[in-house]
């Protein structure tokens, strides 16, 4: 049964809540003097931002190929972008030349409105161009409220290249291969091309994982799959964070049939990138197809145990988890029953199958089991969390305020349900008591933005604003992208003339969530408080 306790594993670790991630979309930049030999540094200062943030979780940027990839060829607007891809913001600028000096600047843009939100600007030496970006790398998290941790920070510093020549060539290199791509059928030519250079740059600088990706990504092309795999692993020996390598790397080792080691390799590359779909599609699939292939052999084994052993419940028990992890309710249900048909004290079944009610909708079928469960002392010690959750959901507050104490009685350690008791004396107005349960929550854990936003709620509504204002801050502090808390904040700072504070708040949330229903009311003021 290891099987199914790692699919139930990965199912958790794929839906569970995770650290807030923006999602940037970097556009090229534009050569504002025309001088066609500098022309390359447009796609180079895309791959800068890319690369640079692969080492900074909260942030994913996505370049101009991935957004063709999805979205086809056609032109799209900067709302389609947040819309179709969840795209929270969009950086584009310009650059220019004088001298032995570079200038880039880099525009924030609205998803919604397409204006510059602010402009960033940096200054480099031609020998090392992609160092003007550096103020601007460090720009970016701060206006978007995320907090970078020493090993960002060093990461961030640290040159993608550390030859001029050798950016120069692999970025060349690059949009050729890109452009042999766009081609039906691909440009051999072409293809031959980008492995050259890529090659020449990596004799250049060695030090620079960006040509062994893109070595990996023709040779994948071309088929030749050892090749790739090394080539991948040569570019995580480098930046170890690589995660587009690494989900490189992961799909070359599943065209093996090395499906361990490909899922490994994902499994590192969504600690990196959280909420990445295209990881998380391909470990998903590869864990639900591994376990298919087992599927059969576990429910035959189990059916043989029912067969010679007719009257042990235990049997029949297992077999039933077998389809309840595959989804397959109806005969998970099935067998439950006929376990606790041998054992009508089976807890564990009476907690299945209360959760599988629970799920149907049917919630009063769902606590007579849970009850059964926890009175015959069910193994799934958090039973009583389970029936404070549907008490509160079937609006049995009083039961739920029973059953969430009881859940911290038996396991105080399990700081969840001091949560949810918050939220059930709230619904019986039990203002005092519920700030006490989330106040005892926040102390328990530290990433978990909701208690903050409750307490911060429950203050507004006494018109203790400074405190209601202290509270969203360490809601945001925690998840820059919850969009109440930018709200009501902006507008506890309006309520006390701070405007420049609450535009900022307010227009964080529409970048936010572009379509929210107070989006017109929200501009409007906006408009209303700018000098």
């Amino acid at each position: 049964m290891k099987k199914l306790l790692k699919l139930s594993m990965l199912i958790t670790l794929i839906h569970a809540p995770v650290h807030a991630q923006w999602n940037i979309a970097v556009l090229p930049h534009e050569n504002t003097l025309g001088d066609p030999q500098w022309n390359w540094l447009s796609a180079a200062i895309v791959e800068g931002y890319v690369n640079a943030y692969y080492h900074v979780p909260k942030i994913h940027a996505v370049d101009e190929e991935y957004l063709r990839h999805k979205l086809g060829d056609t032109p799209v607007s900067s709302s389609d972008l947040a819309k179709k891809l969840d795209i929270h913001l969009i950086l584009s600028g310009r650059y220019h030349i004088v001298g032995s000096r570079i200038q880039i600047e880099t525009d924030l843009i609205h998803t919604t409105t397409g204006e510059v939100i602010e402009t960033f600007t940096g200054q480099a030496s031609v020998s090392a161009p992609l160092d003007a970006i550096l103020p601007v790398l460090y720009a970016i998290p701060n206006q978007l409220n995320v907090t970078l941790t020493p090993h960002e920070k060093t990461r961030l510093q640290m040159p993608m290249f550390h030859n001029a020549e050798a950016l120069r060539m692999a970025t060349e290199s690059m949009m050729a291969l890109y452009r042999a791509l766009r081609q039906s059928p691909i440009d051999d030519d072409l293809l031959t091309q980008a492995e050259s250079g890529l090659k020449r740059a990596i004799q250049r600088d060695s030090k620079s994982a960006m040509p062994h990706y893109y070595l990996g990504r023709i040779y994948e092309t071309r088929d030749k799959i050892t090749e790739a795999e090394n080539a991948y692993r040569n570019a995580l020996k480098i930046d170890f964070e690589h995660v587009t390598a690494r989900y490189r790397l992961a799909l070359s080792l599943k065209s093996q049939n090395r499906t361990e080691e490909a899922m490994s390799e994902l499994e590192q590359a969504l600690q990196q990138s959280p909420i990445n779909p295209d990881i998380q599609a391909a470990l998903s699939g590869m864990f639900f197809n591994q376990y298919a292939q087992t599927f059969e052999t576990i429910t035959a084994q189990l059916r043989q145990a029912i067969q010679a052993n007719p009257d042990d419940p235990i049997a029949c028990y297992e077999l039933a988890n077998a389809y309840n992890e595959l989804d397959r309710i109806d005969e998970a249900t099935k067998y439950y029953h006929q376990a606790l048909q041998r054992d009508s004290t089976l807890a564990d079944a009476h907690f299945k199958l209360g959760m599988i009610a629970h799920r149907k909708g049917n919630h009063e079928k769902a606590v007579d089991h849970l009850q059964k469960a926890a009175a015959h002392n069910t193994q799934f010690t958090r039973v009583h969390f389970r029936l404070g959750t549907i008490f509160h959901l079937i609006e049995r507050y009083d039961a739920a305020i029973k059953a969430f104490s009881k859940a911290i009685e038996v396991e105080p350690n399990y700081v969840i349900p001091r949560y949810h008791l918050g939220l059930s004396y709230l619904a019986t107005a039990q203002t005092d008591s519920a700030y006490e349960a989330f106040q005892k929550y926040a102390e328990r854990t530290s990433d978990d933005h909701r208690p903050h936003f409750q307490m911060a709620e429950i203050a507004r509504q006494k018109g203790e604003h400074e405190r209601a204002i202290d509270g969203y801050m360490r809601a945001i502090a925690i998840s820059p992208v919850h969009i109440p808390s930018h709200i009501r904040l902006g507008y506890l700072h309006a309520e006390h003339q701070r405007f420049d504070l609450a535009i900022q708040q307010l227009q964080t949330a529409l970048r936010l969530q572009p379509e929210h229903p107070d989006a017109e009311k929200i501009l409007t003021d906006i408009q209303k408080w700018t000098p």
